[in-house]
């Protein structure tokens, strides 16, 4: 067991040495198998932003049209729709005397657009997060905020790259 967690460490670390973009993120280890690792980044397409999250699991993915629903340490509430942009796993096996054991991480990854006047509540915080999947919904509530001023910061760097053109 201690080998598996290895493994998927390493390679959570390469995976995450190659990604270029700006990320805010959790482990979320809940006493059933979904347990998950949550990346959130911000990209602009044209005029649109959208929030991009991506999930590493051993199950769980992104319904086919996700949703996003956020309660802020003020109590504001935002729903955003969103669509799967990517789907994929990754599969090695760990040798254990004999024995191959098989270990498999799927990754699935959704984008939700989101318009700046939701980015502004966003700054206040985010206490609670809950995201459409199967075969369980994501929910994770917060003491202090991880993700909601993080997500504001990109953003507002986001918005900064297309005013500086």
């Amino acid at each position: 067991m201690r080998a598996i967690k290895i493994i998927l460490l390493l390679s959570c670390i390469v995976l995450g040495l190659n990604t270029k973009a700006q990320t805010v993120g959790y482990n979320y280890k809940v006493l059933t198998a979904e347990g998950c690792n949550m990346k959130y980044s911000v990209s602009k397409q044209d005029t649109i932003y959208s929030i991009v999250a991506t999930v590493r699991s051993d199950r769980m993915n992104f319904l086919n049209e996700p949703t996003m629903k956020i309660r802020t340490f003020t109590g504001k509430l935002l729903g955003l729709k969103g669509t799967v942009i990517g789907n994929g796993s990754q599969s090695a096996g760990i040798i254990s005397g004999n024995i191959v054991i098989p270990v498999t991480e799927i990754s699935s990854t959704a984008q939700f657009r989101i318009t700046p006047q939701q980015f502004e509540i966003l700054n206040e915080g985010v206490a609670k997060i809950r995201l459409s999947m199967t075969p369980i919904n994501h929910e994770r509530t917060f003491k202090k905020d991880k993700i909601g001023k993080k997500l504001y910061q990109f953003y507002l760097k986001e918005k900064q790259k297309d005013e500086e053109f």
